[in-house]
């Protein structure tokens, strides 16, 4: 028994020799194969962990002596060198799965820089071609006359100037109608009475401007007239808001229409919608009683297409021929009849051209003639406020917007082209007069180059506008102003009317009817009578701005003030 476990002992001995050897010879085999191997750190790490992990030694018999063990270790390390490695499962999905999200991250990268760059390109192309459009419109503005001092400002660079002062929207800086197309264009018809709010009523639309005071005055006055169903704000001043004086304001008829746009245009841009047809602009100065304000609501509601107001200025005409320059007013002749008119400014172009200049107050009633009125208290129609944004031809815009002056020539020019070159209407010579300017420490019109740059958009607007002699839709007519000496009360400027002729039945409320009424017995009545009403009602307008010292040359202004007042 000894001799054969000697003998046991020695062959296994032997065989284990045996083993260790060829042991020897597979790992030797596998650390080349790993050497040379291409698979991943990650594999390579992952065979490692499968060859020493728990259930790859779990199999041996563990009381078998360590030969045994690595014997059986180095046999499958053998085994796994021979055949292909294998990633870990689910990692090719995970690594599938990766490579799929940073494709489509990259993908939306791709595709925001993509569109970031079309939309620059549509805004380069865009403002090029506005560009063009806008030099081809102000070409016409720059050859009208290379003898004359042509209006400036409507170059390229101008206008990207105005756009960065927010003097100008982009949308505006080019027509959306033709002048032909306002021409062609149909105003809305009134509607007939009884009872309706366009034939009864109007919006004041009011320009302001730093002027709180002034506005919040206005507003207390003309918030009390029946004939006014709303007050609509033109607020401008985006570094400020209103008062809350006039945001909440009492009457309940007060809005505030803000504007992104500083410009004198926007007194005629609607960006709320009016509850009437019949607009009356107003500056944030001017007072007139109810009763001024109804009668020339009355005179534009029989003539709707027209432009109604109550300051009154004329064109003066100087000719310019090879004898010599000569002065003449538009109408020398005092005739408002088209035909004569014609005749009259014809004669300045027969031996050269004319060159027309703006008449003051002073001016106008010594030649007891007009041609133009100021929108600082005027009637219109609705769509002359929208024909003027969309048609008003770009070089006057433009002006206004970067000189801001002269919107007030441009849009009577505007409505009397739209016309047939007629002047304006104006209402009653006591209603003209009944005007109550509130006071105002600053004065748009005290500078020394105010004249030359109304005489200058004077000359060019009508140009532009076709209203000259030569125009195709001119020359603009003048009209007598005092037709009547025994009664200068009443009939006053174009197209007279005598309110005997106006039927008080035909009006649509009542108090336009107790009006007309009151119209008919005031003409009856003498100058003196006539005078007296008219004080009282001025009266009664200017009581609270005269109570706060806002009336110039009055007890109350000179203790606040101190100060003498200036003509305007």
């Amino acid at each position: 028994a000894t001799a054969d476990e000697e003998t046991g002992t020695t062959v296994s001995n032997e065989n284990n020799n045996n083993m260790s050897a060829a042991a020897q010879r597979s790992l030797l085999q596998t650390l080349w194969s790993e050497a040379t191997s291409t698979t991943d750190l990650h594999q390579r790490r992952s065979r490692v962990t499968r060859r020493i992990s728990p259930t790859a030694t779990s199999s041996n018999n563990t009381h078998q002596p360590s030969s045994d063990t690595s014997t059986s270790l180095l046999s499958k390390r053998s085994h796994v060198g021979k055949k292909k490695s294998m990633p870990p499962r689910g990692y090719n999905n995970y690594s599938r799965r990766t490579k799929r999200v940073a494709t489509k991250v990259w993908l939306a990268a791709l595709a925001a820089l993509a569109m970031a760059l079309l939309i620059k390109i549509h805004v380069f192309l865009y403002q090029v071609l506005t560009t063009r459009n806008n030099n081809k419109n102000f070409d016409g503005l720059l050859s009208i006359s290379s003898d004359t001092n042509n209006i400036d400002g409507v170059d390229a660079a101008t206008i990207q100037q105005l756009l960065d002062n927010h003097n100008i929207d982009v949308e505006d800086t080019h027509s959306k109608m033709t002048l032909q197309g306002a021409h062609s264009h149909k105003l809305k018809g009134l509607p007939l009475p009884p009872n309706n709010i366009d034939t009864s009523q109007y919006t004041i639309r009011m320009n302001t401007w730093n002027r709180n005071e002034q506005l919040l005055l206005s507003i207390n006055h003309h918030a009390k007239c029946e004939g006014v169903a709303e007050i609509q704000i033109i607020w401008c001043d985006t570094q400020n808001d209103p008062p809350d004086s006039i945001l909440h304001h009492p009457s309940g008829k007060v809005k505030i229409e803000r504007h992104h746009v500083n410009s004198l245009n926007e007194r005629f841009k609607i960006v709320l919608d009016t509850p009437t047809v019949a607009i009356l602009s107003l500056d944030d100065d001017v007072l007139r009683p109810c009763e001024a304000l109804d009668a020339a609501f009355v005179r534009w509601m029989r003539h709707p297409e027209r432009m109604v107001g109550f300051d009154v200025r004329t064109h003066v005409v100087e000719s310019n021929n090879d004898h010599g320059d000569g002065m003449k007013n538009s109408n020398n002749n005092n005739n408002n009849n088209k035909e004569s008119n014609t005749k009259t400014e014809g004669a300045a172009t027969a031996t050269g051209t004319t060159n027309w200049k703006y008449g003051y107050l002073s001016t106008t009633e010594k030649s007891n003639s007009y041609s133009l009125t100021l929108p600082r208290a005027s009637f219109l129609h609705k769509d002359y406020l929208d024909l003027y944004i969309m048609a008003m031809p770009r070089p006057i815009y433009l002006y206004v917007a970067q000189h801001f002056e002269c919107e007030d020539i441009a849009m009577s020019f505007f409505v009397s082209s739209l016309t047939g070159g007629r002047p304006p209407l104006i209402t009653d010579y006591w209603a003209v007069k009944s005007m109550v300017k509130l006071y105002s420490e600053k004065k748009i019109s005290g500078g020394k180059d105010h004249k030359s740059a109304r005489d200058k958009c004077v000359d060019h607007f009508a140009q532009l506008l076709g209203v000259k002699e030569d125009g195709e839709w001119g020359p603009l007519q003048t009209a007598d102003l005092i037709h009547y000496d025994e009664d200068r009360m009443f009939g006053y400027g174009a197209e007279p009317e005598d309110w005997d002729d106006i039927d008080e039945l035909s009006m649509s409320s009542g108090r336009l009817e107790e009006f007309v009424l009151s119209m008919k017995e005031l003409k009856v009545k003498s100058n003196k009578d006539q005078l007296k009403w008219l004080t009282r009602k001025k009266t009664e307008t200017m009581k609270e701005a005269k109570k706060v010292g806002m009336i110039e040359k009055t007890e109350e202004w000179e203790e606040r003030w101190k100060s003498g007042g200036d003509e305007t």
